[in-house]
């Protein structure tokens, strides 16, 4: 089932990130750090008083989690728009190909809707390909890409 996260979830929540973390730093150690606490519990507070995160229970469990806000475009040269962006998804690793993140996309596209917004973003690590496919699969294309140059 889908429910907003409390803080009661902290630990859990910061477990299945901190398994993130280490795919992302062992494909990026130029960018991040392998060890580290990804969400504080007074970051993780303030992502849950803002309605900012939805988890994914099953039996008493949290196994995943989105993290997302709603961003506004607008400006002299953009369109005015307004997208739920996904800061980060994440499935435990013991439970992953089992279509929860599906499910949350799908909580992440009608909370979106409700709002009003025109879309749904997210980034996605170049060597990440087991979510690319999801994220193909379910309909996400690249719009913008991000490129880099190591000096």
């Amino acid at each position: 089932m889908i429910r907003s996260a409390v803080m009661n979830d902290y630990e859990a929540a910061e477990s299945i990130m901190e398994q993130v973390q280490r795919l992302h730093a062992g494909w990026r150690p130029d960018v991040y750090r392998a060890g580290v606490t990804v969400l504080t519990p007074d970051y993780f507070d303030e992502l849950v008083r803002g309605g900012q995160v939805l988890v994914w229970e099953e039996e008493g469990a949290v196994t995943g989690l989105v993290i997302f806000a709603e961003r506004q475009a607008e400006g002299p040269v953009k369109v005015e728009r307004k997208t739920l962006f996904i800061d980060s998804i994440a499935v435990d690793e013991a439970h992953r190909g089992r279509g929860i993140g599906r499910r949350l996309l799908d909580e992440c596209k009608k909370l979106a809707r409700r709002r009003g917004c025109c879309g749904l973003e997210l980034q996605v690590n170049a060597q990440n390909a087991r979510a690319m496919k999801l994220y193909r699969a379910y309909g996400f294309a690249e719009k913008s890409v991000n490129m880099e140059l190591d000096l």
